[in-house]
């Protein structure tokens, strides 16, 4: 079967469409993501490792397809197909089509049993859905798909089905639809009015815009073609699996279309929580007209005109660095989206064609094609898309800016106060400081737009839609703003401003709460502690970790050092990554990992030469022991950083005792020479290895007598476990850690760690899931770690649980004879 991989420069983009995508096939198809980079201060970007270990991950000879968002993860994609094999790039794809559309269309036919060919057919042709609902919107006659048998066959058998789902035939439904009738040999033609498409294509059934309550007709032809409607009807009859309360009737009373008036408060849209109350101050930037002129050097003008949009993408960049730090990579993508707009041929091409042409000047070329552009998202039926329009004047002003000299008012205000515009960018709300902006209150805009969805971001109370009055407002009067509501309050009285002050300190103190809970313990209803720890790699991710609520870091990867590089680190580039972070930590445990490289991770500096499967090769410990000259400059600087930290260290794929063995003979080597050489190490500094070799378990009970903690990678683990390649899409039900081979494995090593007087963790995926974390604390797992967004979920399933309980649904859980029967056990006992 085909398998997809989702690649994005956001890691929560990535991981919800590829949720969206799981809904839709229930698990059928393997998907993996390859979302952001490993820097919590800048992680909006794409990596090549992790597309190259993504692909791997689902690799399948049926073929892998690789859907990306923009720029940069096109680069690293190719740059991953570097990597692979020569054998396996045969078989990965990379597809141009839409990342979120795409990747519903290419899901659901994969679902089916689509060849690559076919997936990707259906990949591209994702759009039509848009494009037949909002080209007809723009004056642009659209043809319907058409079908691959003729429109009628007097042979056809037919049913007619009414669509109760409240939305139709959307996403889920739809891709319902196109699984039952892909079952089935007989041709399937769904009919709306007269409007046709093939029951077997998810973009030509979605581009039917079947609506709740339409009447749809549904023919089939061919040997199967009565069992192929039965199926189809009872799907339907069942309201294509959506619950009753997903598919109510809508309620026939509209919205009203004008608010109600309220004495002394002008209502608009609500776009972000909250009530803010203080002085306005007006903020009013305009830039000049733009004229046209007749130039005669349009090469000259040109130049111009590329030199604005350079230093655009510039101050774009650096805007998304501020926007990182202050709402976060989700919304910080705002801006690579800006980045995609300021560079699109669509613009930048016309743009230059216009100059040249006409023998204008540049101001007037651009202003032209960004006016264009925008007018025609605004001509769009969808609130959404029409936003969108902001964004193309947002982009297109700040290369006018640069053109025309022009320099923006300031936003640093002296003193807290609520900003009053006619309409913000979503440039000009990055640059807001959430410490001096109390609110926000703009006469135009929407809830959709990129400005109020950072606001909401920022935790920034605003209301949009307010209206032109808003200008008369004078800098200094004091007003009240109800984000929740849509309300802003022109003079309140002291009752007004006494019971919106209650509702500002409620809502202040509802937010500190959110924060505090996530700060909690993992404490089980009984006391009994588990240590809940964050896996990172590199410094940049610290910050994420604690703020989700990581007690420490479980595992530091310290491979971000050694690759993308043409030599070695030094043992000071070292000190100073393992300092950083050891700092940041103060006494929070930190176990920092040694290399883990191999035949699978090149480094460019060393020929690591090609194995015939890299995860049976030279990796891990066993390249780190044959390269003392480069294990020990980190043991050396690991070691330097542990003085005054509660720094640990562990050795990765460990196998054997002669490995552990030479391992900390190295380690005596190196505190040797800095003791000699007069360097302050811990003394005491913690010993562990990874549990991820199965011979490592068969003598977890020697193993243990050597160091003083264990850590259980549950993803090589199973692999080796269960001989099947987690890369391999037609063994995914084997390389499962929730496989009962492997939890015998994991109860095996805690037993071994816990007779010998020592704690065991686990940093493997299966620590961060929450349907497991009950099995985990059961099974005798000391510590868990895991990538710092799923820690708060975790952390409650402990604090809901007692050991007794836990221990039970482990001892079940080790009775079942099947991966199946496990996630029974598991579901019943969440």
């Amino acid at each position: 079967m085909v398998s997809i991989v989702i690649v994005s420069h956001s890691a929560k983009l990535a991981e919800g469409v590829r949720e969206l995508a799981q809904q839709m096939v229930q698990g059928k198809v393997a998907l993996a993501v390859a979302g952001g980079i490993d820097d919590p201060e800048n992680p909006i970007g794409t990596d090549a490792m992790k597309v190259h270990e993504a692909i791997n991950s689902v690799y399948s000879e049926d073929g892998v397809l690789v859907m990306m968002d923009l720029g940069s993860a096109l680069l690293s994609a190719e740059m991953a197909l570097e990597f692979l094999m020569p054998e396996q790039q045969a078989h990965v794809y990379l597809c141009e089509a839409p990342l979120v559309e795409g990747t519903m269309a290419a899901a659901v036919q994969a679902s089916v049993g689509g060849s690559i060919d076919q997936v990707m057919a259906e990949a591209r042709g994702a759009l039509a859905v848009k494009v037949s609902q909002l080209l007809p919107v723009m004056g642009v006659e659209t043809t319907p798909p058409e079908p691959s048998t003729p429109a009628a066959d007097g042979n056809a058998k037919e049913v007619r089905l009414v669509v109760r789902n409240r939305l139709g035939l959307h996403a889920r439904p739809a891709a319902m639809f196109v699984s039952t009738a892909n079952r089935y040999q007989s041709e399937i033609l769904v009919f709306k009015g007269e409007q046709i498409a093939s029951a077997k294509s998810i973009n030509q059934v979605a581009t039917l815009g079947v609506r709740q309550e339409d009447e749809i007709r549904v023919t089939a032809v061919g040997v199967d073609a009565l069992e192929a409607l039965e199926a189809i009807q009872m799907i339907a009859d069942d309201n294509f699996g959506e619950a009753d309360e997903e598919i109510s009737e809508v309620s026939s009373a509209p919205e009203p279309a004008i608010k109600p008036k309220i004495e002394g408060v002008l209502v608009g849209i609500a776009a972000s929580p909250g009530i803010a109350i203080g002085p306005i101050i007006q903020y009013r930037p305009h830039l000049p007209d733009v004229t046209q002129w007749h130039v005669d050097d349009s090469e000259a003008e040109w130049d111009r005109l590329r030199g604005a949009i350079t230093q655009a993408k510039e101050e774009i960049r650096a805007i998304h660095g501020l926007a990182m730090q202050q709402v976060g990579p989700a919304e910080a993508a705002i801006f690579e989206a800006h980045l995609l707009f300021l560079l699109d041929p669509a613009l930048v091409d016309a743009a230059k064609a216009r100059l040249f042409s006409e023998k204008i000047n540049a101001e007037a070329a651009w202003f032209g094609v960004v006016e264009e552009m925008a007018d025609s998202y605004r001509a769009l039926e969808d609130a959404y898309m029409q936003a969108r329009a902001a964004d193309v004047l947002d982009v297109g002003q700040r290369v006018l800016q640069h053109l025309m000299a022009f320099e923006p008012p300031s936003l640093d205000f002296e003193l807290p106060s609520i900003l009053v515009a006619s309409d913000l960018t979503p440039s000009d709300t990055a640059r807001l400081d959430p410490a001096k902006v109390l609110g926000i209150c703009t006469e135009m805009g929407g809830a959709t737009a990129h400005s109020a969805i950072l606001s909401r971001a920022l935790g920034i109370p605003a209301v949009v839609g307010l209206g032109p009055s808003l200008e008369a407002l004078v800098d200094g009067q004091t007003v009240a703003v109800d984000g929740d509501q849509g309300h802003l309050w022109l003079g309140p009285d002291e009752d007004q401003l006494t019971e919106l002050q209650v509702r500002r300190d409620t809502w202040l103190n509802e937010q500190q709460q959110a924060k505090i809970a996530g700060q909690e313990a993992a404490v089980t209803l009984d006391g009994q502690a588990i240590e809940i720890g964050a896996n990172i790699g590199g410094p940049h991710d610290v910050q994420m970790a604690l703020s989700f609520g990581a007690e420490g870091i479980g595992l530091f990867r310290t491979e971000f050092l050694f690759l993308d590089r043409e030599t070695a680190p030094t043992e000071e580039d070292q000190v100073t990554a393992y300092g950083q972070v050891a700092k940041e930590m103060g006494q929070r445990p930190l176990i920092i990992r040694t290399l883990d490289v191999g035949g699978d991770k090149p480094l460019p500096y060393i020929d690591l030469g090609q194995e015939e499967n890299p995860f049976l090769g030279w990796r891990g410990i066993r390249f780190c022991l044959d390269r003392p000259e480069i294990f020990k400059p980190q043991l050396r600087a690991i070691l330097r950083a542990s003085a005054g930290h509660n720094l640990k260290l562990m050795f990765p794929m460990i196998g054997t005792l002669n490995e552990v063995a030479a391992a900390k003979d190295l380690l005596a080597k190196a505190q040797t020479e800095l003791r000699a050489e007069g360097v302050p190490f811990d003394e005491e500094l913690e010993v562990g290895i990874m549990i991820e070799v199965p011979s490592a378990v068969a003598v977890a009970d020697q193993l243990a007598r050597e160091v003083d903690f264990f850590s259980i990678g549950t993803n090589d683990l199973t692999q080796y476990v269960m001989a099947a390649d987690r890369g391999n899409a037609k063994v995914a039900e084997l390389a499962n850690a929730l496989q009962p081979a492997v939890l015998r494995l994991i109860h095996q090593t805690a037993q071994a760690a816990h007779e010998a007087g020592i704690w065991v963790g686990m940093c493997g995926e299966l620590a961060g899931n929450p349907l497991a974390t009950p099995l985990l604390v059961g099974l005798g797992l000391d510590e868990l770690s895991m990538s710092a967004p799923a820690i708060p979920a975790v952390k409650k399933v402990i604090r809901s649980l007692e050991l007794d309980q836990a221990r039970k649904i482990a001892a079940n859980v080790l009775q079942c004879g099947s991966a199946e029967a496990i996630m029974e056990v598991l579901s019943g006992a969440a």
